[in-house]
């Protein structure tokens, strides 16, 4: 079953959940969900805060099992990023200030499964999907759909997940975090890049994805599949992006420590996105990411 697959049976309330296992096993990071019922919360409102006290519980047991080890490990670092991008740079997609370095595959980066392994459903490309794994894709895509509406996005277009050229909006009152930029109307990409609300991630992707710098399928089932778990180096971790309230606000937002382990070359210039996520990180009473990681290594 793939990612994309396993999403739809998320909606449906009948999902049979992960079988039981109980919560002094280590390999099980997650405490269960059952009383909270949110598959029967229609509201995303009331999702997000089932998420959050979902994030909290499994939090505190890392903590008393000792398995809050440090997750972002950078290999070199640069020069400060600017967290501005000039007109010019965006007209000009397809130019690329230097060659980076190849960087790791899906299939690299995935280290084999541990005996922890976490407990849930196994999609076909290994990640594991647990309850907050779920709740956590709900959310996200429900953040997506509406995003994409403000960006007159069909939402089967948005469903498909084929690369395609983000629409010139006839709105005027599309919020700037989700204004498109040109390169989104002149690459070919995954709609799902056009609701991520931040500009600057975007024309990263968008740049990448032209200079064939990074595998776009790839990315593109990391951000679908965002909340599911995978093996990195010999851990397992949430992947992908979390959302926490109004989907068109930054503040709302959150990086996986999965996502900034692989995409760091990603965030050039996105302190203030790298900010945010520290902002929520620091509410869980968890390490915080340095404020600069691009072109980290």
């Amino acid at each position: 079953m793939t990612a994309r697959h396993m999403h739809h049976n998320m909606d449906d309330s009948t999902t049979s959940s992960p079988s039981d296992r109980s919560s002094s096993d280590p390999s099980y990071r997650i405490c269960t969900v059952t009383n909270e019922n949110w598959r029967g919360k229609n509201d995303p409102t009331e999702r997000r805060r089932i998420q959050n006290r979902i994030n909290q519980r499994a939090f505190r047991q890392r903590q008393r099992e000792g398995s809050d080890k440090k997750q972002y490990k950078p290999r070199h670092s640069s020069s400060e990023p600017s967290s501005q991008y000039d007109e010019d740079e965006l007209d000009s997609p397809y130019s690329v200030d230097e060659e980076p370095e190849q960087y790791a595959s899906e299939s690299e980066t995935s280290a084999t499964p541990t005996t922890n392994q976490p407990n849930g459903m196994v999609d076909s490309s290994g990640r594991v999907w647990d309850e907050l794994a779920q709740l956590i894709n709900r959310n996200l895509m429900a953040a997506a759909s509406a995003n994409a509406q403000r960006l007159e996005i069909a939402q089967h277009t948005l469903q498909s997940a084929s690369s395609t050229l983000t629409p010139r909006p006839t709105s005027s009152g599309i919020p700037a975090t989700l204004q498109p930029l040109p390169p989104q109307h002149q690459v070919p990409h995954d709609p799902i890049i056009d609701i991520i609300p931040h500009p600057r991630l975007r024309f990263n992707v968008l740049r990448a994805i032209a200079a064939q710098q990074i595998d776009a399928a790839a990315f593109s089932r990391d951000l679908r599949a965002s909340g599911a778990m995978e093996n990195l180096q010999g851990q397992w971790q949430r992947g992908g992006l979390v959302v926490w309230s109004s989907p068109e606000l930054l503040a709302s937002w959150e990086l996986s420590a999965a996502f900034v382990l692989k995409w760091s070359f990603l965030l050039q210039g996105c302190e203030d996105f790298l900010q945010a996520t520290n902002a929520w990180r620091s509410r869980r009473g968890e390490r915080l990411f340095p404020q600069s990681l691009g072109n980290t290594r």
